[in-house]
């Protein structure tokens, strides 16, 4: 399963990187490379709780498989396009939108499905590995992104992206722990999304989440549509620079996974949370600041490092502090709160199109450290260990 996620995720962040660096290209607009952004995390935002329960409910394997095969397509008919000349930007945001709703669709299952194989005691280490695996394929898809497109073109970067996309698929074919086959059993849909929503408010440790998870893709991660903007009007470079700058970040986050993956027991999950959390954003901060390469390459490994820690027990805390039938729906909550980054992203690209995509970075991560003190204060993630539900636990 790492392999394939890590197959998958290069796959992921190739065509991020080259849809883009394209739309860019055809267009000059800060703006419509931000609205790509949008139209990725669209589905997120729509559909996110709704994936959660299809969790829940059905064949993991399963969702995972037909994820892909819907991903081959699409990709295969972008490939097409380009090839005969005929690609405009339309096309790159319909594409954007189903590769979006394939990741939204796959988010809870696999994490549920890295659940049912481990279980809770070997949780942490597991989502660390996850995030290794996925972690080398956001280093490896910016990068190869760049300089298959300096090398090659676009034609030959989709080629290339098909390639990668079909591999992963034939991996989760073969694999061979496929989950249970989970009878669906008749529910009322509104009735579910309400027990879905109270369980996860009323549940302190998974609403803190939720809340800070609201704050940093609607602040921190939708600012990452601007870097290749940023890249090219404001640090200068081509396509591969901007490919090698934009896999900073993986770099970081693999040396933070790795030790989090080496911890034997970790108690406080959420200190590591709330560390990695400001750490990426002030590393940000810096980054929307910095006049120099070099410099905006360490802030952004920095940020990588930060992030590691954010989204290893993002999901982690989620899934220790939910009742097993509600896991996925919990975790589609916490997709809901993702999705956020599509309003982050339009905000960010009508401060681009105003003033400047740096300016537009360093604004918004401001205001994300701002609004994280008061989240952060209130949170019992800093004050106790996390434990599953029904355990005791043990005064800090």
């Amino acid at each position: 399963m790492c392999a394939a996620g890590g197959l998958d995720n290069t796959g992921r962040w190739m065509d991020v990187v080259v849809m883009g660096l394209l739309v860019l290209e055809m267009t000059d607009s800060a703006f419509q490379v931000a609205l790509l952004f949008v139209f990725r995390w669209l589905p997120m935002l729509a559909f996110a709780l709704i994936s959660g329960m299809v969790a829940d409910r059905a064949n993991r394997w399963a969702i995972m498989m037909v994820s892909r095969m819907v991903a081959v397509a699409t990709t295969g008919a972008i490939l097409a396009l380009v090839l005969t000349g005929a690609v405009e930007p339309w096309h790159v945001f319909i594409a954007s939108f189903f590769l979006g709703w394939l990741f939204v669709l796959e988010f809870p299952s696999r994490r549920s499905l890295i659940y049912d194989f481990v279980g809770s005691d070997r949780i942490v280490s597991a989502m660390s590995l996850e995030t290794i695996s996925m972690t080398l394929g956001r280093f490896m898809g910016p990068f190869l992104a760049g300089l298959l497109i300096e090398l090659t073109d676009f034609s030959g970067t989709y080629i290339v992206l098909m390639v990668v996309y079909i591999v992963a698929f034939v991996l989760i074919l073969v694999m061979k722990g496929r989950g249970p086959v989970r009878a669906p059993s008749p529910y009322a849909f509104w009735s579910t999304v309400s027990r879905g929503f109270k369980y996860s408010v009323n549940n302190s440790v998974i609403r803190s989440v939720l809340v800070i998870t609201l704050i940093m893709n609607s602040m921190a991660f939708s600012v990452e549509s601007l870097f290749p903007v940023v890249a090219k009007n404001h640090l200068g470079v081509g396509a591969g620079l901007t490919g090698i700058l934009i896999s900073a970040q993986a770099i970081g986050s693999l040396a933070a996974a790795s030790v989090i993956a080496s911890l034997a027991v970790v108690r406080y999950h959420g200190r590591i949370f709330a560390l990695g959390l400001v750490l990426q954003l002030i590393s940000l901060l810096f980054f929307a600041l910095s006049p120099w390469y070099p410099v905006s390459f360490l802030m952004l490994m920095l940020a990588g490092l930060g992030a590691a820690g954010y989204s290893t027990m993002q999901s982690t805390i989620i899934l220790i502090s939910s009742e097993p039938e509600m896991r996925g729906t919990a975790l589609g909550m916490l997709g809901q709160c993702i999705g956020v980054a599509a309003v982050g992203g339009l905000a960010v690209g009508v401060v681009a199109n105003y003033f400047s995509a740096q300016a537009a970075v360093a604004m918004s991560v401001s205001l994300g450290l701002l609004l994280l003190i008061p989240a952060l204060s209130f949170s019992p993630l800093l004050r106790r260990p996390i434990s599953p539900p029904g355990e005791v636990e043990e005064p800090t």
